[in-house]
């Protein structure tokens, strides 16, 4: 489903097909990035308008931002071609629940979610996602 938004000061838009779900990531890259979990919604495309600038963070992704403000704008699996976009950043709410938590492994014990969720290990999402 086609999901607009933009970032912090207004300097990046994006159109994005958006699933239905929301993920949180807990992996020491994802919590150092966004400064806790990283939630976000994965997105099969995305399109976005205005300086993008993009940070390989290793072979199989890479983190985009927005050169004026700094807003973080998705993280984006090589091997996969999907894009994890922060929930926040959409124009209207994301309407999914919390579904999935992935490097549960990695989770620190100072926070917790409430909703029954599917945890992957780091070792079982990079099994499943490659």
């Amino acid at each position: 489903m086609s999901k607009t938004g933009s970032c912090l000061c207004g300097a990046v838009t994006f159109e994005a097909d958006a699933l239905p779900s929301l993920q949180a990531c807990h992996c020491r890259t994802c919590r150092k990035w966004s400064g806790g979990p990283f939630m976000a919604v994965p997105c099969k495309s995305a399109d976005f308008k205005g300086e993008v600038r993009r940070f390989s963070v290793s072979k199989r992704a890479d983190r985009g931002f927005c050169p004026t403000c700094g807003t973080h704008l998705f993280f984006y699996s090589k091997p996969g071609d999907m894009y994890g976009v922060p929930a926040g950043l959409f124009d209207e709410d994301p309407e999914s629940m919390l579904r999935a938590e992935y490097f549960i492994d990695e989770k620190p014990g100072n926070y917790c979610f409430s909703e029954d969720t599917k945890k992957l290990t780091g070792a079982e999402f990079h099994a499943k996602f490659g």
